[in-house]
């Protein structure tokens, strides 16, 4: 539908601002820089949460890696068989395998730590700050007229499914 084109064109000509470009740079991040970032994170957390003897640290560390793990395949075979442009490169339309920008990677892997946080978390205030997180770097990618919504809304939700699985897999082995 022209929903994608739609959204891109009322977000770009009337809610982007300087100001929204100022508060997403933190969040505007290269997909190397994505890489660089998260696994020395990942297993930063899990040594020093061995050292520490924080258990959560260690969880959190081996979900959210696992989870990272688990939707890498489906977020790789979607990007492509859905065929999207970037709204610089052409419309909406999906077509398979014409391009390999239909899901947001950075969306993606960007969520999946904030979501393992959020899935781990007991209080609903923290679970809330966590989601909300979890869509910082999707929203930046839509200011940035890097990705039409639909490619960042299932970037997240290919990061939301991988966490539950994971999630589901603890509870089984439990």
């Amino acid at each position: 539908t022209g929903m994608d084109r739609y959204i891109r064109n009322k977000y770009q000509d009337d809610l982007r601002s300087n100001e929204t470009d100022k508060a997403t740079r933190i969040f505007n991040i290269t997909g190397t820089e994505v890489a660089l970032v998260l696994a020395p994170a990942y297993l930063g957390a899990y040594g020093a949460g061995k050292l520490l003897h924080n258990s959560t640290m260690v969880e959190w560390a081996k979900n959210s890696f696992r989870a990272t793990v688990v939707g890498g395949p489906a977020l790789v075979l979607l990007a492509a068989a859905t065929g999207g442009d970037r709204p610089t490169e052409g419309d909406s339309n999906w077509g398979a395998f014409n391009n390999f920008h239909g899901v947001s990677g950075h969306t993606y892997f960007s969520a999946v730590p904030f979501i393992t946080a959020a899935k781990m978390s007991e209080h609903t205030y923290w679970k809330a700050i966590f989601y909300g997180l979890s869509t910082f770097t999707g929203l930046s990618r839509i200011n940035d007229d890097k990705h039409y919504f639909s490619h960042v809304a299932l970037g997240w939700y290919i990061a939301y499914l991988s966490c539950a699985v994971v999630e589901k897999g603890n509870e089984q082995r439990d």
